[in-house]
C-alpha cells in the first residue's frame, strides 16, 4: 500500500562506478583546473578520429609484417648455396686483381671468324674471359703483333661486347664504337690507355651471370695479325668495396 513516505534502499555497488566522494573529487579538479574540461571534451571528440587511425595503423603493421615474411622467403631462396653464383672463395680471389683478360677464342661462329690465331686478312676473331664475379671496366689496353713486324694499325678495327646482353644474337650487344686498331698503339708500338665505354654518362657494368667479349678485324690487305693480348683494368678497391656491400662478406684487401 503506497503511504507516501519514502523508504531507503540498499545496493550493491556497481563494478566501474564511482561513489559520491569520487564523483565531487573530479569534479572538483576539473573546476580547479583552468582548461581542463575543454581538454577532455576535445579528446572525447576526437576519438572516433583516433580509433579509426589506429585501426588503420594496425592494418598498415599487418601489411609490413607479411612484406617482411616475403622478403625473409625471397632472401632465404637467394641465400640458398643452389643460388649463389660464386662463392665467399671466389670472391676473396678476385678481390685482389685489377684487369680482365679476354683472351679465350671463342670457337666456330662460321662467317669470316677464325677458331685460332693468325687472323688472315678479311678475317675476324672472337676473344672472351672464363665467368667471374661482375666487374666495373675503367680503361682497355691491347697489343696487336702484325706478321712481318708491322705496324699499320689502322687496318684493324676493335669491336667490344656484352654476352648475352639481353639481344637475339649470338654476337651480343655491341659496347661503345668500334674502334680503329690504331687508337690502341702508336707506330712503335707503345700502348694508348683507352678509357672503357660508359652507358648515359655511368660507368658500365659487367655482371656475374655476363661476359666480356671481343672482335678483332683484320681489313688490311695482306698481313696476318699473329696474336692479340686485350687486358681490361678495373678498380679492384671498389670491387672489394661493393662486394663487401653486396654480401656483407669480409674480404682481405688484396694489394693493386
Amino acid at each position: 500500500m503506497d503511504s507516501g513516505k519514502l523508504v531507503k534502499i540498499e545496493q550493491l555497488p556497481v563494478q566501474g562506478t564511482y561513489d559520491q566522494d569520487q564523483i565531487l573529487a573530479v569534479l572538483s579538479r576539473i573546476a580547479c583546473t583552468p582548461g581542463l574540461l575543454d581538454r577532455l571534451i576535445r579528446c572525447a571528440d576526437r576519438m572516433p578520429e583516433l580509433e579509426r587511425q589506429l585501426g588503420h595503423f594496425e592494418d598498415r603493421c599487418r601489411s609490413t609484417v607479411s612484406r617482411c615474411e616475403s622478403l625473409e622467403l625471397i632472401a632465404g631462396a637467394y641465400l640458398c648455396p643452389e643460388q649463389v653464383s660464386f662463392s665467399r672463395r671466389t670472391r676473396d680471389e678476385f678481390s685482389n686483381r685489377s684487369q680482365v683478360k679476354l683472351h679465350k677464342v671463342e670457337q666456330d661462329f662460321g662467317g669470316d671468324f677464325v677458331n685460332s690465331f693468325p687472323v688472315p686478312p678479311g678475317k675476324k676473331i672472337r676473344l672472351t674471359h672464363a665467368p667471374r664475379p661482375g666487374y666495373t671496366p675503367d680503361h682497355i689496353r691491347i697489343d696487336l703483333n702484325i706478321a712481318g713486324g708491322g705496324n699499320n694499325y689502322s687496318d684493324f678495327t676493335v669491336q667490344f661486347y656484352v654476352v648475352p646482353g639481353g639481344v637475339n644474337s649470338e654476337l651480343g650487344l655491341e659496347i661503345g664504337n668500334e674502334y680503329d686498331g690504331n687508337l690502341f698503339l702508336n707506330k712503335d708500338g707503345s700502348q694508348i690507355k683507352v678509357n672503357f665505354p660508359d652507358y648515359r654518362g655511368m660507368p658500365l657494368d659487367i655482371g656475374t651471370m655476363e661476359r666480356l667479349a671481343v672482335v678483332i678485324s683484320n681489313n688490311g690487305p695482306a698481313n696476318n695479325l699473329d696474336s692479340a693480348h686485350v687486358n681490361i683494368f678495373y678498380d679492384n678497391n671498389r670491387f672489394y668495396e661493393l662486394c663487401k656491400e653486396r654480401c656483407g662478406c669480409d674480404l682481405k684487401r688484396g694489394a693493386v
